[in-house]
């Protein structure tokens, strides 16, 4: 009877290191995951809120008589842009909802006034790997369709707002060595 409890605990003292050397491979593993996860927020930061300056010049949108006007800028969050690209402006300006489709996750449209700035903080839906933008202008270049813009989830910055510029009838991204 002696040696039955002896084998039983030679098996549980065998055993015992063996369970605790597997469950230390899940803590291991849980710690690394963790670890991973601290990593990637602190470097690889990623873009949660939509953030845009527009930046009018005085000659924004002219009328006939060269008038500057106020320009009702439309924001769009898009999961892929090949309906977007492929509208033309007479369509987007009718019914965008229809022409985007399935690939318009959010929208916002904001009115820019000659002369000044509005700061845009939209929440970024996770969906979205792009950003198309489209000025109401009164004659948008058909040619250069510069009335449009896109701007890829890359293209984004997690800290500071990017700064479109509007100027005549024309959008541009300004980079930051553009003053």
């Amino acid at each position: 009877m002696k040696s039955d409890m002896t084998k039983q605990y030679r098996l549980l003292a065998a055993l015992l290191p063996l369970a605790f050397l597997l469950s230390g491979c899940g803590l291991t593993q849980s710690v690394s995951d963790g670890t991973k996860s601290v990593v990637t927020a602190i470097f690889y930061k990623t873009v949660k809120t939509l953030r845009l300056d527009l930046k009018a010049r005085a000659a924004l949108n002219p009328d006939e008589d060269g008038m500057p006007l106020a320009t009702d800028v439309w924001v769009y969050q898009l999961k892929d842009r090949q309906a977007f690209d492929k509208a033309d402006y007479a369509a987007l300006q009718s019914d965008a909802n229809t022409v985007l489709g399935a690939d318009l996750v959010a929208e916002k449209d904001v009115w820019v006034r000659p002369g000044n700035t509005v700061s845009l903080d939209m929440l970024l839906d996770e969906k979205a790997q792009y950003v198309a933008l489209v000025a109401q202008f009164r004659s948008p270049d058909a040619r250069k369709n510069d009335w449009r813009l896109v701007l890829t989830r890359d293209d984004l910055d997690p800290d500071k707002a990017r700064t479109v510029s509007l100027e005549g009838n024309s959008l541009m991204l300004k980079t930051s060595d553009d003053k």
